[in-house]
């Protein structure tokens, strides 16, 4: 009785070892390309920071805490040059799916800081725009997609407060010019044709 107890005990163990391996595999994968890249790809700590918090001064996105799939699409749409971006596609191109499913994962599940946005210090036109749009113009208010904050959601939508003033603008201008794709019936590029130059100015610096 106590053999069959010992070998039914390693049998169960030894079916359970591959998910364990293969769970850890997968956050040791990302967080090697993270924080150390692979033979081609350097690691992508030196732009987005050592756990993806970006780099304001620099203009790299925070990373952290974004929705995996969101990461995950945007690499895939890098490396087949939907989305225009010569070194995030150089580099997008020489991850293999798998491997940029992992780094994906990896700053998913990072810790996001996301700073809180005071409406009263705004200049007023940026506060309009971020909580009630520019209902005239067809333009609904930035929180209404992006979070009461900006925060961004689980589901996929993108964090906009704390990520740099010159990154917000050059995505606005890529949907401006038709030059980044987009889902769910096109609305960023129909909200960034929408906006002025000047708008879109005050609303980067006033996210950052």
């Amino acid at each position: 009785m106590n053999n069959s107890r010992w070998v039914i005990a390693a049998l169960f163990m030894l079916s359970a070892a591959p998910l364990a391996i293969a769970g850890t595999s997968t956050h040791t994968l990302g967080e090697k390309i993270a924080r150390k890249g692979t033979g081609d790809v350097p690691a992508c700590a030196i732009c987005h920071g050592d756990h993806g918090e970006g780099n304001l001064k620099a203009g790299y996105p925070r990373l952290a805490g974004m929705n995996a799939e969101y990461l995950d699409q945007q690499m895939t749409l890098y490396a087949q040059e939907e989305r225009t971006n010569r070194i995030m596609q150089e580099y997008a191109q020489k991850l293999s799916i798998a491997q940029r499913s992992a780094v994906s994962e990896y700053y998913a599940n990072q810790t996001a800081h996301s700073p809180h946005i005071d409406l009263q210090s705004l200049p007023p036109q940026a506060a309009k725009l971020l909580q009630v749009g520019a209902p005239n113009r067809g333009i609904p208010s930035c929180f209404s997609c992006h979070g009461d904050n900006g925060q961004g959601d689980a589901e996929g939508i993108a964090p906009i407060a704390g990520q740099p003033a010159i990154y917000f603008i050059h995505q606005m201008n890529a949907w401006r010019f038709n030059a980044r794709p987009v889902t769910e019936g096109n609305p960023m590029g129909v909200i960034a044709k929408s906006l002025t130059v000047q708008e879109i100015s005050l609303l980067a610096h006033a996210l950052q």
